[in-house]
């Protein structure tokens, strides 16, 4: 007789981060309980990162993927591969002294119009990291131009669990019946932004989004893209135009750009006390925010895949 389907799918891709994502299915191992299974999705790593779930950790499913896609796309392979009441949504680059999936299920079971989750992120040193905000349409990012997006936008922090508009995806419980109602990630977006996209169409289908601090999860942050900071940005600001676009008027996304540009610049001009480094990318987010010119994350997995041979199906 087949088993029940689990109450928790994990959907973990990875790129080259062995030891992060080693680190998070040891930190699952330790709290997973036969409701939850665990789904590796290795996008075409070199680190051998494959192989080594495979020998530490065989009751990992693996999905050793020969080519390189995007965020949402590889998401969504696992999604399609499972079969969970609930995906869990998750980084390589996050462990969790006590990931909570019974307090999580129990919250959705309870709650029945919230479609999306998100625990409480901090960093390794214990501070928070802001993981939920308000939805960047145009009026709130001239609102937000006022304080350079300090006030008014965060939604994260505290001890209550409440609604908000849209969480990180580094860490985010799903309700498949609200991603059967929706669709799954858009995979026009590559990187950045697929999570605010998915929130916000699950918020006009009349699906709720909450921050749900009981659980707390560690962002280590993969160092994957940090070397590459300009294809990184750029590819953030070609999924930021693309949301606005996506969602609001012609004239709206100019406007939510604009607004949101003109606070990059003010912290380049304001920096006066940082590192060049860091006004320069100030300056780069300014740039992107008029047009992104330069390559981004998409093409380096592109020029990947063509350097060995191999293209998504």
């Amino acid at each position: 007789m087949p088993g029940r389907a689990p109450d928790i799918s994990v959907s973990i891709v990875n790129t080259n981060s062995r030891e992060l994502l080693l680190a998070c299915l040891a930190s699952l191992e330790r709290n997973r309980n036969d409701g939850v299974e665990v789904v590796v999705l290795d996008n075409a790593s070199e680190d051998g990162s494959a192989d080594a779930v495979r020998a530490g950790f065989p009751d990992v499913r693996l999905i050793a993927q020969p080519f390189r896609a995007g965020f949402g796309a590889n998401h969504n392979t696992v999604i399609r591969a499972t079969t969970g009441r609930y995906v869990y949504v998750l980084n390589e680059d996050t462990t969790s002294a006590d990931w909570g999936f019974d307090r999580m299920t129990t919250h959705m079971d309870t709650h029945g119009g919230v479609g999306a989750l998100g625990p409480r992120l901090v960093y390794p040193d214990g501070r928070l990291q802001a993981s939920a905000w308000r939805f960047p349409a145009p009026a709130v990012s001239a609102l937000s131009l006022l304080s350079l997006g300090k006030v008014g936008i965060t939604q994260s922090g505290g001890d209550t669990t409440r609604a908000v508009d849209w969480v990180m995806g580094a860490a985010l419980l799903v309700r498949r019946a609200a991603l059967d109602q929706v669709g799954l990630f858009d995979e026009g977006f590559f990187l950045y932004s697929e999570e605010t996209d998915l929130c916000l169409r699950l918020r006009r289908a009349g699906w709720d989004a909450h921050y749900f601090p009981a659980v707390t999860v560690v962002h280590h942050e993969s160092q994957f893209s940090a070397g590459i900071p300009e294809r990184r940005i750029n590819e953030m600001w070609r999924s930021r135009h693309r949301y606005w676009q996506k969602h609001h008027s012609p004239v709206g996304a100019r406007v939510a750009a604009a607004a949101t540009g003109a606070q990059y610049a003010a912290r380049a001009a304001l920096a006066v006390r940082r590192d060049e480094g860091f006004r320069a990318r100030m300056r780069l987010h300014a740039r992107d925010a008029r047009r992104v010119d330069g390559p981004g994350l998409r093409e380096l997995a592109e020029e990947w895949n063509g350097r060995v041979g191999v293209s998504p199906r």
